[in-house]
């Protein structure tokens, strides 16, 4: 009876050990899932990204050219842009009006900007930008393609695309002093819709507002102006009325 007791106290010993075992074990291979999660202290640091997904996206660069004169609200929109789109670097050059719609200088040939016509991605100008103004820029963007493609067919006939060069069509971003103001895009850089994109939210609008550039029509109305509009009112918006639909469209033909 004795060794019975002792043979049975033996065994619960033994069951203990190997549960303390098996629990220990547990404990170890599952300790990543009791550890608290990490909290940002600050919203305003950096996230980090692992590096097999940084390098999923790919960076990019914008290259936009604007009057010289804009150059103090531009820099702060593309400060506020750049945080938002941390894997888009904007390259911004600020030149005299009168040699605004001029690419000469500008045509692409680095390896990097080659799937582009133009070696600029967007133009911003302190004015309109009507068709007809538009017009010497639209054939040199066509004589740029057209030059491209020689190129390219002395390489490689294959890679020859036949489709006609960007149309230009401009996008209203701004009001200043009853004048509209308009940018267009020349190439078919993702980044420079973002840009364009980011100018007309609210976020770009607010930061324009700052510099004395009214917001285009279809943002920022008050209450009372949407529900007691004055004549005055209805006369600024008859005049600068803004197709937002169109605007925010990719501007191709």
């Amino acid at each position: 009876m004795k060794d019975y007791k002792l043979l049975l106290a033996g065994l619960i010993l033994l069951l203990l050990i190997l549960f303390i075992a098996v629990f220990t074990w547990l404990w170890i291979h599952n300790r990543k899932n009791i550890d608290p999660l990490p909290v940002m202290a600050n919203k305003k640091e950096p996230i980090v990204v692992p590096e097999e997904e940084e390098n999923a996206v790919s960076n990019s660069t914008l290259y936009i050219q604007a009057e010289e004169n804009l150059q103090a609200a531009l820099e702060d929109v593309v400060v506020s842009f750049e945080s938002r789109y941390p894997h888009v670097q904007v390259q911004a050059s600020y030149v005299p009006a009168h040699t605004l719609l001029t690419l000469s200088n500008a045509t692409s040939s680095d390896d990097e900007r080659s799937e582009f016509v133009v070696g600029v991605d967007m133009i911003i100008a302190n004015d309109s930008l009507p068709t007809e103004r538009l017009a010497p820029l639209q054939a040199e963007l066509q004589a740029a393609q057209n030059n491209q493609e020689e190129a390219i067919s002395k390489t490689d006939t294959a890679k020859i695309d036949d489709t006609n060069s960007r149309t230009l069509n401009s996008y209203n971003y701004a009001l200043r002093d009853e004048k509209t103001l308009e940018g267009v895009i020349l190439t078919d850089n993702t980044a420079a819709v973002n840009f364009r994109n980011f100018l007309l939210s609210s976020t770009g609008q607010d930061i324009l507002k700052k510099y004395d550039y009214h917001n285009i029509e279809g943002y920022k109305n008050s209450v009372n102006d949407l529900f007691n509009p004055t004549s005055r009112a209805k006369q600024a918006s008859n005049d600068t009325s803004v197709d937002v639909a169109d605007a925010l469209s990719n501007g191709k033909s």
